[in-house]
């Protein structure tokens, strides 16, 4: 049980893959924390498997978990246009889960390290017109030890194939096995020359820390699992921050602004508890913000004072620049015979060829590339929502349920990720009109993909056809890539406040810290310079626990009250 302090050494705003980490670190190191979450706080039991209700990716009726259809954004393509309103639920909103635990409750464990070159990609590809590429201030040595911890704190399991970043320790688990999918793939990857292993995913092989081991139902990707084998941070860390009886957890509490004293140091945080009326304010000596790339640049912008008339950190109109997915995709392969057996959680396959090797170039430069993998099971309704029908099939009636009957089990699907470019002109900031049911202003997503960001996506696209083909598929149906697409942000959105050395072009420090604040810091994906090629959870943890270390050494806990 937590102690109910009415002061705090530090205040974490957001529970996800950032919060959860910076919460347990703190609070296992003697401070007070207390730990705002504008989601509700759900417990492992309650998860079930009913995809209408319980998918965070195919859901479409009440779900357990936000953020609100109350909570909307605008959105538009570039400053030019009318920016229009758009729901939680829409594509191009940018939804993460709103719970304790945020995305990590609902994501597919992909637990991917960043390529050392990733840290100094201009490097590797040069300079890229219209993009706002840049080195990390840090790298990827620096960040190594944090991986470890990361794999080893919340728990991954999985191999590493030969060209996967260097690392001192083995990762902390065995591989799930192989299920039918990796049965198929493996051996068509070997006869292109190719080496696959089992990609890393933050699910249990094995009892871990008190956990159950993967059941190996199909209801993964996007469901809460109901026995904690997913490594979120609602079963891993923040239950090790609660046990210190130092960390107090508040769902339901909308923060909505940081406020600062006469120096300009944060002093507290404004927030609302769900069901109220009325804004309240706790104090805290440090103030840490994980929101995600899309909501803390909101905070930060609206946490407007005497001396930060533009928002804390929007000295230089950087905060919610630079805003930038990983080139996540889906591309599948019909087969004859029957391909997969539907046993979770799916990813057991992945091949990391091509990242940094055998590069190629487009017209418009060397390319970096990226990773492919098996995609998780694919429940009835996710499958029929995310696929593409070839064109020689009805879009409606008995002919499109034929299609489906057929091949729901002769399919396999593959998920490539790949290197992305960002632009300083894609951005989060607030926008002037529109605010949500508190009346607090939105968030307002300006987002058009830099024209190399589908070079790159096309050569992993073309790359899985290759491996499906080899496979025995007799039809591969390729994502539909157009350059320069007003696609949005999706849930692996990085980089709207960046880290760097430079105030005049990033947020934060190398160490987290905004630049112009002394107890201000931002540990979510908004700190990376530049999207890696891989989903982003793992970095953001570890660049969570980089942080949290540097907080540790450079402030003391001490309050009373």
């Amino acid at each position: 049980m937590s102690r109910q302090y009415t002061t705090f050494d530090a205040v974490v705003i957001g529970s996800g893959a950032g919060g959860g980490v910076v919460a347990k670190e703190l609070a296992t190191a003697g401070w007070r924390v207390l730990l705002l979450e504008r989601g509700p706080w759900l417990k492992t039991e309650s998860f079930g498997h009913y995809e209408v209700e319980y998918s965070f990716t195919s859901g479409i009726y009440h779900v357990p978990f936000g953020p609100k259809y109350s909570d909307v954004r605008t959105a538009r393509p570039d400053p030019k246009t009318p920016a229009r309103i758009v729901h939680p639920r829409d594509p191009l909103y940018g939804r993460l889960p709103a719970d304790v635990g945020g995305g990590t409750v609902y994501y597919g464990a992909h637990a991917w390290r960043l390529h050392p070159e990733t840290f100094r990609l201009p490097s590797y590809v040069g300079r890229v017109p219209g993009s706002s590429l840049t080195d990390w201030p840090i790298t990827y040595d620096d960040l190594e030890p944090y991986y470890e911890k990361a794999e080893y704190d919340i728990g991954v399991s999985g191999d590493e194939g030969p060209f996967s970043p260097p690392r001192r320790k083995p990762l902390p688990m065995p591989p799930l096995p192989n299920n039918k999918e990796a049965e198929v793939l493996w051996p068509a990857a070997l006869r292109l020359g190719w080496s696959p292993f089992h990609s890393p995913v933050a699910i249990t092989s094995q009892p871990y820390h008190g956990r159950a081991a993967c059941i190996h139902c199909p209801y993964c990707n996007g469901f809460g699992c109901e026995v904690g084998a997913k490594s979120s941070t609602l079963v891993s860390v923040i239950p090790e921050a609660l046990r210190t009886g130092n960390c107090r957890v508040l769902p339901r509490a909308f923060a909505r602004e940081i406020t600062v004293d006469t120096r300009g140091a944060a002093d507290g945080v404004v927030y609302q508890l769900e069901g109220e009326s009325t804004w309240q304010k706790t104090s805290a000596r440090v103030i840490v913000v994980c929101c995600s790339a899309t909501e803390t640049p909101r905070l930060l912008l609206n946490s407007k004072s005497r001396l930060f008339p533009y928002g804390i950190g929007n000295e230089h109109d950087q905060v919610g620049r630079n805003i930038e997915n990983d080139g996540g995709q889906f591309t599948y392969g019909l087969f004859e015979r029957i391909v997969t057996d539907q046993v979770g959680p799916g990813v057991c396959f992945g091949v990391d060829d091509f990242q940094f090797r055998n590069a190629g170039s487009s017209a418009s430069g060397r390319l970096a590339h990226g990773i492919l993998t098996n995609y998780h099971t694919r429940p009835p309704l996710g499958f029929v929502q995310r696929i593409r029908v070839p064109e020689n099939v009805p879009r409606y009636g008995e002919g499109l349920k034929a299609f489906y009957r057929r091949y729901f089990l002769r399919s396999i699907w593959l998920y490539s990720t790949c290197h992305t470019y960002p632009r300083e002109e894609n951005r989060v900031d607030v926008d002037p009109a529109v605010r949500d049911g508190r009346g607090v202003p939105v968030s307002r997503i300006t987002y058009r993909q830099h024209p190399r960001n589908a070079d790159e996506r096309q050569f992993m696209a073309d790359r899985c056809e290759q491996l499906l083909r080899a496979a025995g598929a007799q039809m591969v149906v390729k994502p539909h890539i157009v350059r320069e697409s007003e696609l949005g942000i999706s849930t692996h959105q990085q980089g709207s406040c960046r880290m760097g050395n430079d105030p005049k072009s990033s947020v934060a420090d190398r160490t987290g810290r905004i630049h112009s604040t002394s107890n201000v810091y931002v540990a979510d994906g908004s700190l990376m310079p530049n999207p890696g090629g891989a989903n982003p959870s793992l970095t953001i943890q570890a660049l969570a626990y980089w942080v949290s270390a540097h907080i540790l050494s450079n402030h003391r806990p001490g309050l009373r009250g």
